[in-house]
């Protein structure tokens, strides 16, 4: 009997552990999925509909260029799978914005007691490549610049801007799911969740997923007064550039470069750089092609020219620079906020594509931005005068051997491989190019200022290691280069099937009012059922004791 009375219990304790567990998730609908809590509800129809979990919201960010930001081309719908497979239930969401960029945030908002510590999880995966011509299938590309985290508000606001908000640290979940966790203490009697996304380059496919969330109390709190997320170890690589005639040192923004980075590869400090550049006025906010002075002109030097000695930056005045700046005098076009990576800050970049290169000047990176040569006059150049000069687009195709997408001293061009140059606008094609290995860079020059497609394929034997084609902004007076590399025997992977246009229909299809079935209200009151269970065991087990001891 004491053996009985012993089952009884331990069922009653595994019960009230199980309702306590269902108890402590705050968030409806943490598995982002269907069911029970109802079907995914329309928040926008239409070629770009938005399909919401029930208990979910979502915020996009303004559009900021004509392929950045765009929430107006931002679909998000239920992902059944495969490609991915849900982490739980049987659904996650697909946030996606195909040959543009899209930052959005899903969020939820819960009740709170204020002073509470909370802990938050999520999983993310990303799907964001260019699929390479008579290719069906393209890996998830680090140049694409995509990148998830998850933040809790502690005062339960709407808003991802809000700087009191903690977040975990960035994560690259590129064709993996990868889990994400925060913890904060609120400051008010509600908190809010946020399931944030973004990226730094359009691609043909572009999806962010989420799935599997979670937002309890526990864990060891947080606020902003100290510093959340904390600061990877390390920061963007960084190609040191050459001294200019007059013996100055000025450090021209590329693509993913931070104040940080460039502090790095100088051997400086922060500190020391803002020193030297006092039209800096917030250190997170550096734009493509701006010079940072890294050392002024020695006293003992003769001639040349001070390009930073001319550039102003009062209130109320725009920014002048000398002739061989015309980068300067007028920034790249579709300007967008990009996540600094050492510091958890954004960083103004324009479309370009992918990371730093230690190579020589002409193949430094991917879609990078140098100046035109210095023009030997002594007055600054009219704005009005860029006009009549022309960008130039140089394209090189190397040897990847180490696949890293970065072209090291040892890794020599490629004969055979194709390249092509399209305008954005028309998509009119400029020429079509194969490579020898001995002259490239190859470069389109008399370009007018606008955008343009680089394509590339690979010699016959190697596949491509980087994305296929960069999507440039040629500014007037500039040249851009960009890198592809490709490796022998590489082979393309299959992409995951976009999502059916047949789950859509079953969604909107569904009677958001109709009674679930049978199963779903079994499954919703689970917790009460076990608890009852657990009761009736627990009162059988009193009395059968009492029974046995009057016997």
């Amino acid at each position: 009997m004491r053996r009985a009375m012993l089952w009884c219990l331990l069922i009653l304790i595994l019960a009230g552990v199980a309702l306590v567990s269902a108890q402590d998730e705050l968030l409806r609908n943490p598995s982002l999925d269907e069911g029970s809590f109802g079907a995914y509800t329309t928040r926008r129809g239409g070629t770009f509909p938005i399909y919401l979990p029930e208990g979910w919201n979502v915020w996009l960010a303004q559009q900021s260029g004509d392929y950045y930001n765009r929430s107006d081309r931002t679909t998000i719908n239920p992902h059944p799978g495969p490609g991915p497979d849900p982490v739980q239930g049987n659904r996650a969401v697909n946030v996606s914005c195909g040959y543009v960029t899209c930052t959005a945030a899903l969020y939820q908002q819960v009740s709170v007691s204020e002073g509470a510590n909370l802990s938050a999880s999520a999983y993310a995966q990303v799907k964001a490549c260019n699929v390479a011509k008579d290719a069906d299938n393209c890996g998830s590309a680090i140049e694409s610049g995509s990148q998830t985290r998850i933040g809790i508000d502690p005062n339960g606001g709407t808003d991802p801007g809000d700087s009191d908000i903690i977040w975990s640290n960035w994560a690259q979940p590129h064709d993996q799911w990868k889990q994400m966790t925060v913890s904060a203490t609120t400051t008010g009697t509600s908190a809010t969740l946020f399931l944030y996304s973004t990226q730094a380059n359009p691609a043909d496919l572009n999806r962010t997923y989420w799935d599997s969330t979670s937002l309890k109390v526990g864990g060891e709190g947080g606020s902003n007064a100290t510093p959340v997320p904390t600061a990877p170890p390390e920061v963007p690589f960084v190609v040191p550039q050459a001294p200019e005639p007059d013996g100055s040192l000025v450090h021209r923004v590329q693509p993913g470069d931070t104040v940080d980075s460039i502090a790095v590869a100088y051997g400086m400090s922060r500190s020391d750089v803002l020193a030297l550049n006092a039209n800096i006025s917030d250190p997170r906010l550096i734009r493509l092609g701006q010079e940072i002075v890294i050392r002024e002109v020695p006293e003992n030097a003769t001639g040349g020219v001070n390009l930073e000695a001319e550039v102003t930056d009062e209130p109320g005045s725009e920014s002048t620079a000398e002739a061989g700046s015309p980068a300067e005098a007028t920034p790249a076009t579709a300007e967008t906020a990009q996540p600094d990576q050492a510091s958890g800050e954004s960083v103004e970049v324009a479309d370009a594509g992918s990371s730093s290169n230690p190579d020589t000047a002409a193949t430094q990176a991917a879609a990078t931005l140098t100046p035109a040569p210095v023009v030997e006059v002594a007055d600054a150049m009219p704005a009005s005068s860029l006009s009549t000069l022309n960008a130039t687009v140089c394209v090189t195709v190397f040897n990847d051997t180490n696949q890293n997408r970065i072209q090291e001293p040892n890794e020599a061009l490629l004969p055979g491989g194709g390249i092509a140059l399209t305008t954005l606008a028309d998509a009119q094609i400029i020429q079509n190019y194969e490579t020898d290995g001995a002259s490239e860079p190859h470069c389109f020059e008399e370009l007018a200022a606008g955008g343009y497609l680089v394509a590339a394929s690979a010699p016959q034997g190697y596949g491509l290691t980087s994305p296929d084609q960069f999507r440039v902004q040629a500014a007037a007076g500039t040249r851009l280069d960009v890198a592809f590399g490709a490796a022998e025997g590489v082979q393309v992977v299959a992409p995951p099937p976009a999502d059916a246009g047949g789950v859509v229909d079953e969604v909107m299809a569904q009677d958001t009012n109709a009674r679930p079935s049978p199963l779903q209200d079994l499954l919703s009151i689970s917790g009460l059922v076990i608890f009852g269970l657990a009761g009736v065991v627990l009162i059988a087990g009193v009395g059968m004791t009492l029974f046995l001891r009057r016997r």
